[in-house]
């Protein structure tokens, strides 16, 4: 597989651009990275009010800086 340049990368900026990646690079370039809200972020930063939460949902702390 061709090896990934920068001018490969710029050429993403344009609309329609294809470019073959391999999984490493792809990888290096953040593509798989699936930042998650833990049960209890999504849960605090919902409108739903607490007495039609499920019960116990919402009891974990959220954790700082997570």
């Amino acid at each position: 597989m061709p090896r990934t340049t920068d001018q490969d990368l710029l050429a993403l900026t344009t609309p329609g651009t294809v470019l073959e990646i391999d999984p490493r690079a792809a990888e290096d370039l953040g593509a798989f990275e699936e930042p998650a809200l833990t049960e209890a972020e999504a849960l605090a930063s919902c409108d739903i009010p607490p007495e039609h939460l499920p019960a116990g949902a919402g009891d974990a702390d959220v954790e700082e800086g997570a």
